[in-house]
């Protein structure tokens, strides 16, 4: 059995496994025991650097660094370096160096790049966490990178994707050559229509008016905060029932994914819509979560934004 630590509120408990990729494995209410994320799939296991991360267990909630899209490293003095799907941060260990009953930081190194990187999950709220990370370069040259995350939101029928109010573009990746207006595709409301079934839909919305995001379903609302310069894009990723494929039980879930740049490739944009961490230098970011419960059939509103 892999380390599991836990953090709690008093209406929020969070399960966080250092040595599968530093996984936030489950959010819990300590009220309901409701289940917020997806739940596992398979024996949580390490995924070495090599290891293929759709081969193992997929749920809850992981952080995407430095790609998304398994792919090469586009710049020198790494353009030799493959990385893999879902980034280095989904495999192997993160180190523990704090935690106690509110808050938990982890450290790791890069295993193909100079870096290293600290996690710290913590509440800031008893409904709300905060993550907040600080990346080190470690060498002379400056790093292109992508962070996203990635939460598998457990969505079993109705649901609402509520963005700030605006005229937010969308494509989708891998991209159909068009530039579609949020939330429409193919005549699909996306923010509250789901695709068919059987299949899966990965989009990125820009143009963002506000840092924030949500995704309400009858008995809660999960709500994302985020700085917009730093983190200026959304993806989303719908799935119902067509993942995983190649066997094993098909999930419906729905990811929101607050990111740096509007790609699951560290390649395929203009390199200024990627961040860097200057030579020798740092970076950090954060994002926040609020999980409101309205058991008592009440809906979202914009009292619940703040």
């Amino acid at each position: 059995m892999k380390r599991l630590i836990q953090i709690r509120s008093s209406a929020l408990l969070v399960e966080i496994l250092p040595e599968v990729g530093g996984k936030i494995g489950q959010i819990r209410s300590t009220i309901s025991g409701r289940e917020y994320l997806v739940p596992p799939q398979k024996p949580y296991c390490t995924i070495s650097p090599e290891g293929d991360w759709l081969q193992h267990d997929t749920s809850g909630m992981d952080d995407c660094f430095p790609n998304v899209a398994a792919g090469m490293y586009p710049d020198a003095p790494w353009s030799s370096v493959h990385l893999p799907d879902l980034g280095e941060w989904t495999h192997g260990v993160w180190e523990v160096i704090k935690t106690d009953i509110r808050e938990v930081t982890m450290e790791r190194k890069g295993a193909a790049l100079p870096y290293r990187a600290v996690k710290t999950v913590r509440f800031l709220e008893e409904e709300t966490l905060e993550f907040s990370y600080r990346v080190s370069n470690q060498w002379r040259f400056p790093m292109r990178f992508l962070w996203s995350a990635h939460p598998l939101i457990a969505v079993q029928g109705e649901y609402e994707v509520i963005l700030p109010a605006g005229r937010s573009r969308l494509r989708t990746f891998p991209s159909d050559g068009v530039t579609h207006t949020w939330p429409m595709w193919k005549s699909i409301d996306l923010s509250r229509e789901w695709i068919p079934s059987g299949t899966t839909l990965k989009v990125f919305v820009s143009d963002l008016s506000e840092g924030w995001c949500a995704l309400r379903q009858p008995t809660h609302t999960l709500h994302f905060t985020f700085d917009g310069d730093k983190l200026p894009a959304m993806g989303i990723w719908f799935n119902n029932f067509g993942f995983p494929t190649g066997g094993g039980t098909n999930l419906r879930c729905i990811a929101l994914e607050p990111c740096t740049s509007g790609s699951d490739l560290l390649d395929e944009l203009n390199p200024a819509a990627y961040p860097f961490i200057p030579a020798e230098g740092s970076v950090h970011w954060s994002m926040r979560l609020r999980i409101l419960p309205h058991d008592d059939g009440s809906t979202y509103t914009q009292e619940h934004k703040r």
